[in-house]
């Protein structure tokens, strides 16, 4: 694969993740998911990996470390959803 290629697909996964992330926080102001949904936790997981890889190949490790722990925390959502029984 050529390098502008590698380069171009990264921007895209870091824009999605930025998509995603916003995404999920739009859909919770306007009343469109709550918080204990499981597609605002999987919008979140997505986007933070999303970002964190991106935040790792521009070596961001802020940005890095603050994306890990997003999807962390969106895992923990999950794994909170799912011990309720998928409801």
């Amino acid at each position: 694969m050529p390098k502008f290629a590698t380069a171009q697909i990264r921007e895209v996964i870091g824009w999605l993740g930025f998509i995603l992330i916003l995404g999920a926080y739009l859909a919770i102001t306007l009343n469109m998911l709550v918080a204990s949904s499981p597609w605002y936790h999987g919008l979140n997981l997505f986007g933070a990996v999303c970002m964190a890889l991106t935040a790792k190949w521009k070596q961001a490790k802020p940005l890095f470390w603050l994306n890990v722990i997003w999807a962390l925390i969106a895992l923990g959502g999950l794994a909170v959803w799912l011990s309720k029984g998928w409801r």
